[in-house]
């Protein structure tokens, strides 16, 4: 803003010199030059060069420099102290801890060496006994397979009673499953009567799911009844123990195997 509070500008179509008064900047009003309306814009207030900074006081001699650093102070003694050597009692324990630990180290390792040794005789022992209570197998001609050596039917336990023996039918040429012999028993303390034998594989592959059935006969001359067991999985050159329980509370004086078949691996 000037003395008198007027502003000057030009119009923005013909570029015209107007004058305005302060009040006025930035309205919008016709020129009196070309008759287009114009802004009326204040100028932008002008300032003042910044005042440059006074130079930097030349650097001082090194002279006066150290003449105005403070006198060095002397160095403060050292006082050394002696560190005293461990005493000997204390390696001493130590030694006789590590002695100790060793000792139960060993103790331990003996003790479970021992242990391990004892199950092995006991193992062996076992295997022994089983072994001398096996039957020799008889020689077999040169490209046949030996049969299973028989197993013997279960002896009746002290709480039952044998009702009767079976006769297993023989063996039919090239079958895998073969009912060796069997026996009816009779339980001495109630009803129970079940049939006891045993069942053997021929084969060189397992059955699974073998089953056996038999025709019974009453005391009463009844036949009809059947009674069935089934063993889930029958290794492949194995005679194994079956066990075929009863219905039924009228004595039973004989069975007839009627079926035995199973699902070959």
């Amino acid at each position: 803003m000037n003395d008198s509070g007027f502003y000057k500008c030009a119009c923005e179509n013909c570029q015209g010199h107007l004058e305005f008064p302060a009040h006025a900047a930035g309205i919008t009003t016709t020129c009196p030059h070309c008759g287009v309306e114009t802004k009326l814009i204040a100028p932008k207030a002008v300032t003042a060069p910044a005042r440059s900074a006074s130079p930097p006081p030349p650097p001082r001699p090194m002279s006066e420099v150290q003449a105005a650093l403070p006198p060095p102070e002397a160095p403060s003694a050292v006082k050394l102290t002696q560190i005293d050597p461990p005493a000997t009692g204390s390696k001493s324990k130590r030694g006789l801890k590590i002695i100790g630990i060793g000792i139960l180290a060993v103790s331990l390792i003996a003790w479970f060496g021992w242990r391990i040794a004892r199950g092995y005789r006991k193992a062996e022992r076992a295997v022994e006994s089983v072994g001398s209570t096996n039957l020799k197998p008889a020689t077999v001609p040169k490209g046949e397979r030996a049969s299973p050596a028989p197993i013997p039917v279960p002896a009746a336990p002290p709480t039952s009673v044998i009702l009767a023996k079976g006769a297993p039918p023989a063996r039919v040429a090239g079958a895998d499953l073969q009912v060796l012999n069997y026996e009816i028993h009779k339980a001495k303390d109630g009803n129970l009567q079940y049939i006891v034998g045993v069942v053997t594989n021929h084969s060189a592959r397992q059955y699974f799911n073998v089953k056996l059935e038999f025709a019974l006969t009453r005391q009463t001359g009844t036949t009809g009844d059947r009674a069935t067991d089934m063993l889930r999985n029958l290794p492949a050159s194995v005679g194994s123990t079956f066990k075929v329980n009863i219905i039924g509370i009228t004595p039973v004086t004989g069975a007839t195997l009627t079926k035995v078949e199973g699902e070959k691996e």
